[in-house]
């Protein structure tokens, strides 16, 4: 009896799980398909509503369809060579983009990004008075602390060399390996999700090889790229435990312990990636209801427990190396109310709210809170006397984060030595910007219409797993629908996607069938 409403409890979440994701990816492949939201001017970066050439877009989706069929051609079945083949060249051709873009392209930090790339210096060279209460960045962003640490490890490596370069082209090339390192695991990850269908790890390759903005974000030294390095990583162990056939009892155990250790250094990395791990945990426990296996529910606990204690206790390690503190930092409450507010930027992205509340305040968390609440308040009150514009509100603020084909990945990088080409200059503010805005919308139209007949497919699916990465996606979307807005922060669940287009492009309904063994 208990057997049976385990199971009918599962199927209801799985059907739920089924029909929001396939309405949320039915909405991104509309919306897509007619707007784009993206800053043309560079100075103001100002994201604003542009009607898509939608039929220049599908000219150029059937182009690109038509490529990804002759590849697939050449990529026979049968060739299994061919298909190692092409995940070399793959990954060469990130290399080589990569590497190209950090010799001509003189990326270099700004903002967040340049202030945690001189604390780490700061401290690889011993200057532990970066670690203060109040004069600090990570005063007021503490959660910044793992990857500080991280880049804190990475230098002072690098500097055991004799090698004079600067240690942010060592970081840029990191990010360059970590970028194929992400390549690899989705790729295995594609393996294990559509087992028999070579034609989807052709197109993965495919899309893989296309995806401009993962590039780009090679040459931007901050967490997006290491952590969702070690995402993939922790995904693919975790996904390994369940769908790989004739595993040791060893190699089981084993792909649980890599899964949250990588899961883990993803979360240390980056904190946002919690969304991500959040999604896994859910997904285990939900596993849990079918198969009642003990390992499954200590795994999510220790997943958990570890997750949330890691930034914490290397803030604590540091605080002990200096003999000093720090403070707790800016409220999350104050980036609530800022993802409520207007910007010059757009509806919720950032305006500069929360690190000012709290700066005015001199560090006190009581006051910020407080002041948030009035804000958040504030906003609700303008909301109720307005639905016209709040509805406005958030619609935008949606378009803005999902739309934007590029990420952000040319603000991001925006910011040059005297190094950068003419020819790499022009893809921010000259004659290849255009084109280059455009392509990645179509590219993003392309996955996301190719997800949404992937999900279509995979409709009778009676296992949650395969759709742990489409419920981080839907945990994404919510959280950045009250969070502070940014369409780079909409990167990693984008990259998520790209195993689910890779089926979605097949045309292959016979391999569609769920992957969980029985």
């Amino acid at each position: 009896m208990k057997r049976t409403l385990f199971y009918r409890i599962y199927i209801f979440g799985l059907r739920f799980v089924q029909g929001i994701t396939l309405f949320l990816m039915g909405a991104l492949t509309i919306c897509s398909l007619f707007w784009g939201y993206y800053a043309e001017d560079m100075t103001t970066q100002a994201y604003v509503a542009h009607w898509e050439p939608f039929l220049i877009h599908l000219a150029g989706i059937a182009v690109l369809l038509l490529a990804l069929l002759l590849l697939q051609r050449f990529c026979h079945p049968s060739t299994r060579r061919r298909r190692t083949f092409l995940l070399t060249a793959a990954i060469g051709w990130i290399c080589f983009c990569g590497l190209t873009l950090i010799l001509f392209g003189g990326s270099i930090p700004h903002a967040d990004a340049a202030s945690v790339y001189s604390i780490a210096q700061a401290l690889a060279h011993g200057h532990t008075e970066v670690i203060h209460p109040t004069d600090s960045y990570l005063s007021y962003y503490p959660q910044q602390i793992g990857l500080v640490a991280f880049y804190e490890i990475l230098i002072r490596l690098w500097e055991l060399l004799p090698i004079s370069y600067a240690a942010l082209y060592m970081l840029q090339c990191v990010n360059v390996v970590m970028a194929c390192i992400i390549v690899f695991f989705q790729y295995k990850i594609t393996e294990l999700l559509f087992r028999g269908n070579d034609r989807a790890i052709v197109s993965y390759l495919f899309l893989a090889m296309l995806n401009a903005p993962l590039i780009v974000y090679t040459s931007f030294v901050y967490g997006e790229i290491p952590s969702f390095a070690f995402l993939s990583g922790g995904i693919y162990f975790v996904m390994r435990f369940f769908l790989e056939q004739g595993l040791s009892t060893r190699q089981r155990y084993l792909s649980l312990a890599y899964s949250v250790t990588l899961l883990v250094l993803g979360v240390a990395v980056r904190k946002n990636t919690l969304i991500v791990v959040i999604a896994v945990v859910l997904t285990t426990l939900w596993e849990w209801l079918r198969e009642h296996k003990r390992g499954l529910i200590l795994y999510a606990l220790l997943l958990t427990l570890l997750s949330l204690s890691i930034l914490p206790a290397i803030q604590r390690i540091y605080e002990h190396r200096a003999g000093n503190v720090l403070s707790s930092g800016v409220p999350a409450i104050s980036y609530l109310a800022m993802g409520m507010q207007e910007s010059s930027r757009g509806y919720g992205w950032y305006n500069g709210f929360n690190f000012n509340t709290y700066a005015d305040s001199n560090l006190d968390t009581a006051i910020t809170v407080q002041e948030s609440k009035k804000a958040i308040a504030a906003s609700l009150s303008a909301f109720r006397e307005d639905p016209a514009y709040a509805f406005r509100f958030y619609t935008e603020k949606f378009l803005s984060q999902w739309t934007d084909g590029s990420y952000f990945c040319r603000q991001a990088t925006l910011q040059h030595s005297d190094i950068r080409r003419e020819r790499v200059t022009s893809l921010y503010t000259g004659s290849l910007a255009g084109p280059f805005i455009h392509y990645c919308n179509l590219y993003q139209l392309l996955v996301y219409a190719a997800a949404l007949l992937c999900l279509l497919r995979i409709r009778r699916w009676k296992d949650m797993l395969p759709y742990v990465g489409m419920i981080a996606v839907l945990g994404g979307f919510l959280f950045h629908m009250i969070w502070e807005a940014n369409s780079r922060y909409i990167l990693p669940y984008f990259l998520l996607l790209l195993p689910y287009a890779a089926q979605g492009l097949t045309g292959d309904y016979a391999t569609s069938q769920s992957p969980v063994k029985n």
